[in-house]
Formats: C-alpha cells, sequence, structure tokens
C-alpha cells in the first residue's frame, strides 16, 4: 500500500468514526431530555382521560364507597409524580406567558391529586367502618379529609377555623346592614310587624308572563350599565332566555342558569323558582346578576371567546365559577340595579343564607355539630327563613365544602383586586382586571392568584 493510499484510508476511518460517535451522542442526548412542555401536557391530558379518575364526588358518602384499590391508588400515585419529575425538569424560566399559566395550573392539580392518593391510602388502612350520615367530623381521618374538599372545591388553601371566623364576621357585618334597612322602614322596635311586612304579599309576583317581562327590563337595564365596570361589548353577549323552573319544590333554590350545552333547549336559559305560582320580587336584582350578567352566563361568554389550554375541562373549579357570580352580586347599583331598600335587602337576605352555611360547614364536618345544633345556629341568625332551613342544613352535611365556593371565592377575588390596585397604583384598571379574570378559564383560585403575579 502506499502512503498516500494510507492517509487516505486512515482519514475515511476518522471521518467515520467521528460520525458514529456524533451520532451515538445525539441519540442518547435526545433520550436523556425532558419532552418539551407542550408534549408534556398533551402525554398528560391524554394519560389523564385514559385513567378515568373520577372528580371527587360532592356527596362524601359517594365518594368514600368509591374509593379503589390500594393499588389503582399507587397506579394513579405513580401517575402523578411521573409527570411532576417531569416538571421539575424544566426551566419554567423559559415558558411563553401562558405556557406559565398552563405550568403553574398543571402543578397545582398535581399536587392537589397526590394529596388525595396520600390520603385515600391512609383511609384504606383504616380498614372497614361504618360511613356516616352526620358529616366528616365521624369519618377517620375526616379533618384532613374536610381540608382536602376545602381545596377541591375552593381552589383556596384556607384553614376550617379561618373560615369559621369569616363566617360570623359576615353575620355581623350584613345582621347591621339589615337591621339599618329595618329601621328606615319604621320597624326598629317591631319585630312582629316587621316579619309581617317582609312576607307581604306585594313582594310576591304571581303571574309568570309579568315576571318574564320584569326580568327583561332588569337585563336591558344591566346592559345598558355594564360598560362601567366591563371591557365586553353588550351585543357580543349571547342572549338568555327566562323561564319557570320546571318542577319546582320547596326545596328548589330561587333560581339556575344552564348553558345551551346543559339543557335541550338548545339555547341559555335563566330559570327562576316559580314554586307555589308565586316568585319573591326581592330576590330577582341579586339573581339575575347571579346567574346572568355579569354572573355565569357572561363569564361563560367571554371565556369562548379566548383561547383555552389543554387543561381546562379537566376539572371544576367552584371558586372560580361561584365566587365570581357572587362577587358580581356586590356591584348591583353599578349595574343598574339595587333601587331601593327592598332590593338591597333581598341581597342581603341571600348573603346572610350564605354566611350562615359558612359556619355550618364547619361546625358539622370540623367540629362534630349535630344536626340539632345546626338548627339552632340557623335560627339564631336567620330570621324568616325556617322553611329553608332544613334544605340548606341537609345540604351543608351532604356537600362538605360544596356551600364555601360562593363566599370563600368572592373573598379571594377581592382579595386578588385589591392586591393587583395596591401593586398598579394608579394605573390599575378594574375593566381590564375583570377582563383578565375572565379570560384566564376555569382555573383554581390558587392558580389564578400566580396569574395575577
Amino acid at each position: 500500500m502506499v502512503k498516500s493510499e494510507y492517509l487516505r484510508m486512515m482519514k475515511r476511518t476518522a471521518l467515520l468514526a467521528a460520525a458514529i460517535f456524533l451520532l451515538t451522542f445525539n441519540v442518547l442526548y435526545c433520550q436523556n431530555q425532558a419532552p418539551a412542555f407542550p408534549q408534556i401536557v398533551e402525554n398528560f391530558v391524554r394519560e389523564y382521560r385514559s385513567l378515568e379518575i373520577p372528580w371527587i364526588d360532592f356527596d362524601y358518602r359517594s365518594y368514600l364507597q368509591a374509593i379503589p384499590s390500594r393499588q389503582e391508588i399507587e397506579r394513579r400515585e405513580a401517575f402523578f409524580q411521573k409527570y411532576l419529575q417531569q416538571l421539575d425538569g424544566l426551566h419554567e424560566e423559559r415558558l411563553t406567558a401562558s405556557e406559565k399559566i398552563t405550568f403553574a395550573h398543571l402543578r397545582y392539580q398535581i399536587a392537589l391529586h397526590l394529596e388525595r392518593c396520600a390520603l385515600e391510602k391512609r383511609l384504606k388502612s383504616e380498614g372497614q367502618f361504618t360511613i356516616p350520615n352526620e358529616g366528616l367530623s365521624q369519618v377517620p381521618q375526616g379533618k384532613t379529609l374536610y381540608q382536602l374538599y376545602i381545596r377541591y372545591a375552593t381552589g383556596v388553601d384556607i384553614s376550617p377555623d379561618e373560615i369559621y371566623r369569616y363566617g360570623l364576621a359576615e353575620i355581623a357585618k350584613i345582621h347591621r346592614e339589615m337591621s339599618g334597612i329595618r329601621t328606615r322602614a319604621g320597624f326598629a322596635n317591631d319585630s312582629i310587624g316587621w316579619l309581617n311586612y317582609l312576607n307581604d304579599s306585594n313582594f310576591f309576583l304571581t303571574n309568570r308572563d309579568s315576571i318574564v317581562a320584569d326580568y327583561e327590563k332588569v337585563k336591558n337595564r344591566v346592559l345598558a350599565h355594564l360598560g362601567s365596570m366591563y371591557e365586553q361589548n353588550p351585543a357580543n353577549i349571547p342572549d338568555i332566555d327566562f323561564m319557570t323552573w320546571p318542577d319546582a319544590g320547596p326545596y328548589t333554590p330561587p333560581g339556575i342558569y344552564l348553558s345551551e350545552d346543559d339543557n335541550a333547549y338548545g339555547k341559555a336559559v335563566f330559570q327562576f323558582n316559580f314554586y307555589g305560582n308565586r316568585h319573591n320580587r326581592r330576590t330577582m336584582d341579586w339573581l339575575f346578576l347571579h346567574e346572568a350578567i355579569p354572573g355565569h352566563h357572561f363569564h361563560r361568554s367571554v371565556r369562548e371567546n379566548v383561547p383555552q389550554d389543554a387543561l381546562n375541562g379537566l376539572w371544576f373549579a367552584g371558586g372560580t365559577v361561584e365566587g365570581w357570580a357572587t362577587y358580581v352580586e356586590y356591584f348591583g347599583e353599578e349595574m343598574g340595579l339595587y333601587r331601593d331598600d327592598m332590593a338591597w335587602l333581598g341581597k342581603w337576605e341571600w348573603d346572610l343564607v350564605r354566611s350562615v352555611r359558612i359556619a355550618l360547614s364547619v361546625g358539622i364536618h370540623d367540629r362534630g355539630w349535630t344536626k340539632a345544633e345546626a338548627l339552632a345556629f340557623w335560627k339564631a341568625n336567620i330570621p324568616n327563613q325556617d322553611d329553608i332551613a332544613e334544605r340548606e342544613i341537609t345540604r351543608c352535611i351532604n356537600w362538605p365544602a360544596q356551600v364555601l365556593t360562593y363566599k370563600i371565592g368572592a373573598k379571594k377575588i377581592f382579595e386578588l383586586r385589591d392586591a393587583a390596585a395596591k401593586r398598579e397604583g394608579t394605573g390599575f384598571n378594574l375593566k381590564k382586571f375583570h377582563t383578565q379574570f375572565l379570560s384566564a378559564g376555569y382555573v383554581p383560585l390558587e392558580v389564578m392568584e400566580a396569574i395575577f403575579k
């Protein structure tokens, strides 16, 4: 072999070796790299759906009965731990703004599900036990389970003691508001006369067509004032129809919103309670604000007009949804409503029910109140509504923490708003705050807090 041929052969060998090295390095490097964040989310959603993990049932007895085997719990736990490790391997600072929101949401849900798995394993270790009908205080690990229910329901990390104190403070505040209205109405020292006045037939509407017409007037008044607090064009809000709640009974709530996807009518509807062929006039303003505009119907319409990440729809954010609808009730005057004391009284009457339910929930599930003690607390704090006491107390017992979604959710939204106003100073824009909140979708309020920060 001549020298030149030998050198050419050695050069080819060196190039081949270098190519093999680079190919091997790239394969090994790629194998050890975490997938990009969008791929992690896509994989998570696909695998999560395949596992068919149910949401924690509102009814604690149904939930406890449905806890799976330890093997299944550990399978779910391994799934969430796998994705937690993948998130830990990411550089969060390199994510886009929208990806950071999804990252915070996914991390929150993984942590919450891991907490649930750990608790379910402890419950399995308790062996067989009779599921009581009196609430979580009688369940093994009941206090811990109630705290988990609070986070699932409200999306807020808050202790039962803090919730209870807030409930008592709200009860006292609302009593003062109602006392002022009663005094202005001329019944300061006449309890019987005041109750008779509130139950007078003049406050109860009996013609359903007239009620629908009145709600149309309320809607038009709100739409005319919407621009004072919101950026959205009223013309772009889908219409909503008003109708009586079919088969309403003595235990039926005042009203309900059904989106076009949740009913057989093919359109968004607001159903009002017409049980006994009467509807309380005092409920109309706050109820419309809550169920329709700028409450549930408005929230949904804004959300549907902005892009949502892949996680939206996997879980329900009760504190965000019901918290928003409760938050907007406080701005009835800005929407052209609450034009007299009786409209305000209607708002405070139901706000009092919600506030008492806060204390009842903690009392029953964390402090072991009996149903009789719960009823005594109700009667001591809510006048003129004994007819719904049984319904509401039973609801508090059966659905731990669900009744907290309204006021604890609204409380958190006020805190987010106040923090944003303080942070931004003179540059704070309430309309933009509302748009940002509504556009974020149905994410837990703890995640919403991360978004605003």
